[in-house]
């Protein structure tokens, strides 16, 4: 198809509220158009690309044994309370629907996962088991910013998995780490995989792989020299042997000249609450993608 044929229009110039060089380029090459604050269509060029890294994220996840499922974005409201997470996730979209029936658009889908697996996990015959799907999120973020990276609605990765014992688990973590990776190699993305905080998730270990870059919401740190690498939040350090360097550059007048410098790291996931399972070992693993960019968290 000829380019003079594409729907929609490329733009001379980017709106006055697009400040990341990303986002601008973006909307001025028609890939994206925003609908509302925080909410945005692909444009033609621009789902090309999600079916792109989708097909990467599907090949992938088949490669490790997990299998494609599509779960429900409407969530019955006893879901989530059965959970105790109905009153406690602040971004939750709330709804009501004839017979005053309450129901959550999906945040994150553990609850619908843990459900399915009540109902079909009946024997340790059923374990190990892995599922995953590609879908939309939907999240009432009070100030949607920085382009794509913090919106209301986006599509994510998210992938679940069922375990015997703990050995099966680290197993199936190990497996799914490599994956992560590799889907970020294929992406062409620099990228380091990150101790994290597993905040409401829980479990004995967390890592969030997060894209390199001077536009994003995290610090992390990491060795130029070994494979330490951490979020901000999880970094651990020694006390310092003998009183630290002055930090900042002084000129002859005495006057501060220095400069900080930070590596800033796309905001890759975030942390939403781990569904109570009456299983017992199950991890999971998030990749959030067009939307957020490619990204991705681990627990188990």
């Amino acid at each position: 198809m000829r380019l003079s044929r594409s729907f929609g229009k490329t733009l001379r110039e980017a709106p006055a509220e697009a400040e990341l060089v990303s986002h601008q380029l973006l909307l001025r090459a028609n890939f994206i158009r925003p609908a509302g604050a925080g909410v945005y269509s692909f444009m033609p060029f621009g789902y090309r690309v999600i079916r792109k890294i989708w097909d990467i994220m599907a090949e992938e996840m088949d490669a490790i044994s997990g299998q494609e499922m599509w779960m429900p974005n409407l969530h019955p409201a006893v879901l989530w309370q059965a959970t105790g997470r109905w009153g406690q996730m602040d971004v939750l979209f709330k709804l009501k629907g004839s017979g005053n029936r309450e129901y959550a658009l999906s945040a994150t889908h553990e609850e619908i996962v843990v459900d399915l697996a009540l109902r079909d996990i009946e024997s340790y015959r059923d374990l190990p088991r892995m599922i995953y799907h590609i879908s939309k999120k939907f999240r009432d973020e009070p100030r949607p910013r920085v382009g794509l990276m913090r919106v209301r609605e986006f599509i994510m990765k998210d992938a679940y998995s069922f375990h015997l014992d703990e050995a099966s688990l680290r197993e199936g973590y190990a497996a799914m780490r490599e994956a992560y990776a590799r889907m970020f190699t294929r992406m062409g993305l620099r990228f380091r995989a990150v101790r994290a905080d597993s905040g409401a998730i829980g479990g004995t270990a967390s890592e969030e792989f997060q894209v390199l870059a001077d536009s994003g919401e995290d610090a992390i740190v990491f060795s130029d020299g070994a494979e330490y690498a951490a979020n901000l939040e999880m970094a651990e350090a020694l006390a310092p042997a003998a009183p630290r360097p002055v930090a900042a550059d002084r000129d002859a007048a005495g006057r501060d000249t220095g400069r900080a410098h930070d590596r800033g790291a796309q905001r890759l996931s975030r942390h939403a609450g781990r569904a109570a399972a009456r299983r017992p070992c199950w991890s999971r693993a998030r990749t959030a993608g067009s939307s957020r960019s490619c990204c991705a968290a681990i627990t188990s």
